[in-house]
Parts: C-alpha cells; structure tokens; sequence
C-alpha cells in the first residue's frame, strides 16, 4: 500500500511538469516579424574563373542580378574582382508578398435631413447683378524634353593613366629616352621615388618638364582581318624634372599609375583634354566601329571597363563622344525560304576617354549584356559633330 501511494504522487508530480512543454510543443513560438522561414543565406566559394555575372546566372538563373550579390557582399569592392576562395552569401530568391487586404470603407456619416422652410413675406425684386466674366483657363505648361544623360567626369587618373593603342611602328619610334636607374637602386619605382633619365640624341629637355612614363604592351589584332592593329602603351605615370646635363637628366615621379621600372620610355606628357562641362549631342552622321579587345584582353567586357575600337581621330572622334554598343543578329529562313534580316540587339553604351589617329580608348559606361571582341559599335552622341 505505501508503495502504491509512492508511484501514485510521483506519477502526479511527473503529470505536472509535463504540462508546460506539452502546451509549448502545442502551440509553437510564432517567427520573429520579418524573417522568413527557408530566407536564410548560403555560403558560396569563388572557384577561379568565377565572375559575379555567372554565379548570379548559375545561383539566381537570370545574370542580369548580379548587382544583388554584389550589395549583400560588402566587402567586395570592385565587382570585376573577386578571388578564389571568397566566401559569398547568395541572397535567397524573394517571395512576392501576398497581396495586402483592402482597406474597409470608413463610414459614411448620413447627411442631416434638411428641416422644412419657414415661409417668409414676399420681397420686391432687386435688380439682377451682371454674372463675373469667366475665369481665364490656365496657361499650357510646355513639356520639355528630358535632358541628355551628362558625360562621366574624367578623374585626374583617367586623365594620366588611360592607355592607347597605336599601330606598330609608331609604338617601336615613341619616347624620347628610357628609364636607366633610380636613385636606390630599385627594380620598382612608385610616386616620390627619384630616377634618370637617358635622352635620345638630339632630344633637349629642361628642367621643369613633364614627361610620361610609357611602357610598350601587346599585340592587338583586328578580329575580323586577323592582321595588326597596333599595340597598347600604358602610362606608368608622370615624371617631373629636376636637372639636365648633358643627355642625362635627373627626376622625380610625381604621379604613380603602376611600377615603373628600368627601361620604360619617357615621352613629353600633355594633359588629355576631356569636355567635362559639354553635353553630347545626338549624332549628325553615321559612324560604325568594331571592338578590338579589352584593356587586359579578356573574353567579356562589362561594366566600367575599358575596350578598344577602331576608329579615331582620323574619322572626327574625340573624347567624350558616345558609342552605342550592338550585337548583329544572323538572318532568319521564313516558311517561303527567303532570308528575313533581324535587328541587332543593343548591349551598352561606351564613352571615348582618349584618341589616337586610328584607334579610341572607351569606357563602358552603360551595360544590359556582356560586350565581346567583334561587336558593332555605333556612333550615337557627338560632343562636336
């Protein structure tokens, strides 16, 4: 009996605490407002070869968001570099929130019942005043059109850095001298260091001068003919001179783009004018280029990087002037069997930051799609037609 009693009250007491989680296992927590169930992100590792336009292609199945990877990432500062090994949350894809309940009507206070009129004594008719002349119907408002989009400023390192491509020979024959030492002995000069300067015969300088640091780069070659189209010169940077004697003159970098090392040619350095304070008109003719190559030869050209076109000064382009970039579209068989020409389709838009005789620097200052080497590139604006 007394052991019956025993399981009886520890039974009883077991009942009691049971009680709680049984009513939290009924009736779960609800989320906490704005998190949704499943929203969470998942880590992504960059493989080499990566580009924020594929893994948002692969991940989110439509390219065209990568900017969403871009903002959940804060730590990548330039979407055109990312690197192996980075770890990336993928936003999840977003629910359309269901659609909201409409509002109740307020309700509509009953208009008071007018009480019935009081008759009054009959008055002797006035004389009717004359009815106020019509107001006058308010003056048309012009529309004007929008304004043009502005030309993107040109920073003091655009200005110096851009590079050019120019044909072979006048890349072989550029300069006026070379780069023979630095001060310490170093392999790679930056801003601040001081160097000399070999001067070709015949080449004066004084001091005061600025010269450029220019170094030769690669071939490109035209991808429709395969034949040369000159090479790149990149600017290293700006070189300030302290003192000439002889063919030998003395320096400073005052301006760094890059390493600047021995051997690296000098050339007079005259700032590119770029029409910050102009806007580019709709263009008076027509003018049709091809992209040649990108700045460091990559297979697809996006968004504020640089590219190289074949057409320059010799054709009236200048800097600030805008290229609409296209895609030709093979022709399409109609049931009859005749070939039906198809538009191209319009993938960006590409401001000229510097010009050569036959050749111009563009930045891709607009892009709906990838822009590849062979793409039209159509004359839209003009700064001076």
């Amino acid at each position: 009996m007394k052991r019956t009693g025993g399981i009886g009250l520890g039974g009883l007491m077991l009942v009691v605490f049971c009680l709680p989680v049984l009513a939290v296992a009924a009736n779960p927590p609800e989320p906490t407002p704005g998190e949704t169930p499943g929203a969470l992100e998942s880590p992504y590792v960059v493989k080499k070869g990566d580009t924020l336009w594929g893994i948002s292609r692969d991940l989110l199945e439509d390219p065209l968001l990568w900017p969403r990877l871009w903002e959940q990432n804060k730590f990548i500062s330039n979407p055109n570099r990312i690197y192996p090994g980075d770890r990336l949350g993928v936003p999840g894809k977003e629910v359309a929130p269901a659609p909201a309940a409409a509002p109740s009507p307020a309700p509509v206070a009953e208009a008071p019942k007018p009480e019935p009129a009081t008759p009054e004594p009959p008055k002797e008719p006035e004389k009717a005043e004359a009815p106020a002349p019509p107001a006058a119907p308010p003056a048309p408002v012009e529309a004007k059109p929008a304004p043009e989009p502005p030309v993107p400023p040109a920073s003091q390192h655009a200005r110096v850095c851009t590079p050019a491509l120019v044909g072979e020979a006048e890349a072989m024959k550029v300069g006026i001298g070379e780069l023979v030492k630095s001060t310490d002995n170093r392999v790679m000069n930056s801003m601040e260091d001081r160097v000399f300067v070999g001067l070709d015969a015949g080449r004066p300088l004084n001091k005061g001068d600025r010269l450029a640091a220019i170094r030769v780069g690669r071939l490109v070659t035209d991808p429709r003919t395969g034949a040369s189209a000159g090479r790149v010169l990149y600017v290293l940077g700006l070189l300030e001179v302290t003192e000439v004697k002889d063919r030998v003159a003395r320096a400073r970098i005052s301006y760094s783009c890059g390493p600047i090392g021995v051997g690296d040619r000098v050339a007079p350095f005259a700032p590119m004018p770029f029409p910050e304070e102009k806007t580019p008109q709709p263009a008076r003719r027509s003018v049709n280029a091809a992209v040649l190559d990108s700045l460091r030869g990559e297979t697809l050209i996006g968004l504020q990087q640089v590219a190289f076109v074949d057409v320059g000064a010799n054709q009236g382009i200048g800097p600030g002037d805008i290229f609409a970039l296209m895609r030709q579209n093979a022709p399409a068989a109609t049931s009859a069997g005749t070939m039906l020409p198809l538009p191209p389709d319009r993938l960006g838009d590409a401001v000229v930051i510097r010009v050569a005789d036959r050749s111009a620097t563009v930045l891709l200052t607009a892009s709906s799609r990838e822009v590849r080497v062979g793409d039209l590139a159509v004359l839209s604006y003009q700064i001076a037609p």
